[in-house]
């Protein structure tokens, strides 16, 4: 199937005015089958990470061969700008977080777009603070300051709403930001925050570097669903076929990867050996690395008490909807059928787990 460049007039500006400010990623060359199927995914970081480990498991044990993809990934700094390039073809698939799939489903906006199969299939957002502070709930932050990557993150609205779902003023706190990496352990570390709200990799590369952290609830949004892979309405009604091989690839790398994180850490140095950090020995951030992996696989992986990988539920998406709708950013109303389909699970799922699973374990770990 090919996928060529073009433009809709409804496209949001704002998307277009963001991707005109921001440098997009350039693929890289596909990885997979050299004469199959060319398929471009976007990403929402700025370089390969642990987080992303189960999709380069994908490309080292073939997964994407064997469905006769050719896979080329582009990094993006954020899901506005997946969702974009997916929107106009510039990409096939994004495993893009919900809002700007929502937002573009509003009726003066129409994007497009629709997931096809979850991927981060919870919140990858939460709030959390030194293990021995004295911050016990949403209450307790009056008067404090809360860091985060930066003061547009998604991560800075979830904890805004939930304090006014709590009856908390959103003016009762002081939002920091404090930047990405070392930047975020050394804000807690100098006490310049009271509590963080990052996401799930994030927390746990803080707690490797020895900070132990405690979680914050925050009722409804703790139970948001984290996001999937979308793909263009009109094209998942083209070659649904398609669709279901690049999630039944990426569906294997995660099950390979739930099942031996130390190996899915190989299997990223080995293709992008950029993820590893050299500052450290190559057994600690191995051991570190797989920490983080583990981390994301609470979101990523076949959750518990279920058999398939990328369900998609309507009442987990409906939360999303209505958390948009509370937090001011949608203003029209969002069938939340026509922004998922879970007609693809079952294709998706068409695999030997059990099989993946023997393989993960006879990896070297």
């Amino acid at each position: 199937m090919k996928f060529t460049t073009r433009r809709r007039a409804a496209i949001p500006a704002a998307l277009i005015a963001l991707t005109a400010l921001t440098a997009c990623g350039q693929p890289v060359p596909g990885v997979g089958a050299p004469d199959g199927d060319k398929v471009v995914i976007t990403l929402s970081a700025k370089t390969w990470n642990a987080g992303l480990a189960s999709l380069a498991v994908s490309e080292r044990r073939g997964y994407f061969a064997d469905e006769n993809l050719n896979v080329s990934f582009v990094l993006l700094d954020g899901a506005t700008i997946q969702a974009q390039q997916v929107a106009t073809d510039n990409a096939t698939v994004g495993a893009i977080t919900p809002e700007p799939v929502i937002f573009g489903d509003q009726p003066s906006k129409r994007l497009g777009l629709r997931y096809f199969s979850s991927f981060y299939r919870k919140n990858i957002y939460g709030l959390r603070v030194p293990a021995n502070s004295p911050i016990k709930s949403l209450a307790d932050l009056r008067g404090k300051r809360i860091g985060a990557a930066s003061l547009g993150s998604a991560a800075v609205t979830n904890v805004k709403v939930a304090l006014r779902d709590a009856g908390i003023p959103e003016k009762a706190v002081n939002f920091v930001a404090i930047g990405t990496g070392a930047q975020q352990a050394t804000a807690l570390k100098n006490r310049d925050v009271d509590a963080v709200a990052l996401f799930d990799t994030q927390f746990q590369i803080m707690e490797n570097s020895g900070i132990r952290l405690r979680r914050i609830a925050m009722p409804k949004i703790d139970e948001l669903a984290g996001g999937g892979l979308a793909a263009t309405s009109a094209n998942l009604r083209k070659d649904p076929a398609l669709f279901a091989r690049i999630g039944r690839a990426v569906a294997k790398g995660v099950v390979f990867a739930q099942a031996n994180p130390k190996a899915a850490i190989d299997d990223l140095y080995a293709a992008h050996p950029d993820a590893r950090n050299p500052a450290l020995p190559p057994q600690k951030a191995r051991a570190n690395d797989t920490k983080v992996l583990q981390t994301r696989m609470y979101t990523l992986g076949v959750q518990p008490g279920e058999r398939q990988w990328g369900i998609l539920k309507a009442d987990e998406l409906q939360r999303n909807i209505d958390y948009m709708t509370r937090a001011g950013l949608i203003t029209e109303k969002v069938a939340v059928n026509s922004v998922f389909t879970s007609e693809l699970t079952g294709q998706i799922n068409d695999f030997d787990a059990a099989a993946i699973q023997a393989e993960a374990k006879r990896a070297a770990s």
